[in-house]
């Protein structure tokens, strides 16, 4: 492989939500409606229920009352799912009232973890989200890691997303990175002088190289109701490097038609240093003279590689969806990768050989 081309897409959406306070009102049940940043759309809050249906979430809650010395916790790590019968979401086992007065704070994560022992859940403060406990990507690889805005002083189900249901506004936004790999190659023939050489690559294995796969985050509340995160974008790694093998199965020969290298995959976020992507190929040689065409040379797991940093994308950060397209050439297109000859004439090696003839 003499060329490999990346390119980084990144999509980060936000939306602030906010709520008055009434004194008083008649008691109801407490409802969330969930949105989460849609990537197609850019703008408005995709609804969480299309995706994460199945997928409960964590939620805690703290009472403001009228007077602060009132104030106090009020929902400490309970599950909400989706009600399919009523279109609702919902604490599961508990229900929970709106207080008659004063007001509620929320804080919620994705997805739900009881005790900590399917997957590390985060410990939550009023001003603080944090996976103290370390989080290994590749052991729940399944898994969304998502924290929702900060919602302040709300005493009521409202409507914001209008995604067909009420409640609390609880706007996710993505703990992890996610990546994804593309594949094509630049050109499959070259004709000159009357002959054409013709290539068909095929890849056998991509993996990622020297890359974090476990770490923490804690994520403070800032002065304007954000969540602050890391100035470095990414994850604390917490153990050493190792790689990561890519699905290529279902990749056939490379044509200049882009095709997935399996589907997008979640990453720790992390500083981009030494990472880099390995890739092994069969290229196989044709020529044709005119006669028809003949393999000549087949070159089995040739083995290429790339860094993953690149002046385009450093880290690959929080809440990022990155889209690395992989250009696999056989040659260069540089005519100096052409097979060139530099001839040069060795000096004789005289000898003077003396004898007799005899007549």
């Amino acid at each position: 492989m003499k060329r490999i081309v990346i390119i980084a897409s990144v999509l980060v959406t936000a939306l602030v939500s906010c709520a008055r306070i009434n004194s008083e009102r008649p008691a109801s049940e407490i409802m969330f409606q969930v949105a989460r940043h849609s990537v197609a759309t850019k703008a408005d809050p995709a609804d969480y229920k299309d995706a994460y249906q199945e997928v409960p979430f964590g939620t805690y809650a703290w009472y403001k009352a009228l007077n602060e010395q009132d104030n106090a916790p009020y929902i400490i790590n309970k599950k909400v799912a989706y009600i399919e019968s009523t279109n609702t979401w919902m604490t599961v086992g508990t229900t929970y009232y709106w207080p008659y007065t004063g007001a509620l704070d929320f804080i919620s994560y994705s997805p739900y973890s009881e005790d900590g022992v399917a997957a590390p859940a985060p410990v939550i403060t009023e001003n603080s989200i944090s996976w103290s406990t370390p989080w290994n990507v590749d052991a729940h690889q399944n898994a969304d890691v998502m924290y929702a805005d900060k919602v302040v002083g709300i005493n009521g189900n409202v409507n914001t997303f209008n995604h067909g249901y009420e409640g609390v506004p609880t706007l996710f936004r993505h703990a992890l990175a996610r990546l994804a790999f593309r594949l094509r190659t630049g050109f499959t023939s070259r004709t000159a002088g009357g002959e054409t050489t013709r290539w068909e690559i095929d890849i056998n294995s991509m993996t990622l190289n020297d890359i974090f796969t476990t770490g923490t985050l804690t994520l403070n509340l800032a002065e304007d109701g954000s969540w602050a995160k890391p100035e470095s974008n990414a994850w604390t790694p917490e153990t050493e490097a190792t790689s990561r093998p890519l699905d290529v199965s279902a990749v056939t020969t490379l044509t200049e038609e882009m095709q997935n290298a399996g589907g997008s995959f979640f990453v720790l976020p992390q500083t981009l240093e030494n990472q880099r992507l390995t890739l092994t190929a069969t290229i196989r040689t044709y020529r044709d003279t005119g006669e028809g065409e003949q393999l000549v040379i087949t070159e089995e797991n040739v083995e290429c590689y790339a860094p993953l940093k690149t002046d385009k994308i450093d880290t690959w950060g929080i809440n990022q969806f990155i889209t690395y397209i992989i250009t696999v050439n056989p040659v260069s297109d540089d005519e100096t990768e052409f097979i060139l000859f530099d001839p040069a004439v060795e000096g004789w090696d005289e000898k003077v050989v003396e004898t007799m003839i005899l007549l």
